[in-house]
C-alpha cells in the first residue's frame, strides 16, 4: 500500500508539473487578440451623452470648484470639521 501511495504521488506531481508546461506553452503560442485600427480622430462623437448623476439626494457637486454637476461627491478638506462628523477609527485589540 505504501508504495502504491508513493507512486500516486509522484505520478500526480509529475502529471501536474507537465500539464503546467503544456498549458503555459499553449498560451504562449495562442493568437494575439486583434487590435483596432487608429483612427486619426477619435470616434466619440458617436456615443450618446450621459446624464449627470443626481446622488446623494441631489447635492450639488464638488464644492471646491463651485461644479453644480457631477457625480455629487463632496471633495472639500476637512480642515476645521468637527469630531463628532468625522469619528477617530479605534481598534478594540492588544
Amino acid at each position: 500500500m505504501k508504495i502504491f501511495k508513493s507512486a500516486l504521488h509522484y505520478w500526480i506531481a509529475i502529471v501536474s508539473v507537465l500539464s503546467f508546461l503544456a498549458g503555459w506553452g499553449m498560451l504562449a503560442h495562442s493568437l494575439k487578440p486583434v487590435q483596432a485600427a487608429r483612427s486619426s480622430s477619435p470616434n466619440t462623437a458617436s456615443l450618446p451623452a450621459l446624464p449627470p448623476i443626481q446622488a446623494f439626494g441631489g447635492l450639488g457637486g464638488n464644492e471646491l470648484t463651485g461644479n453644480n454637476g457631477g457625480s455629487g461627491l463632496n471633495l472639500s478638506a476637512p480642515g476645521n470639521s468637527p469630531a463628532s462628523v468625522f469619528p477617530r477609527l479605534r481598534s478594540g485589540g492588544s
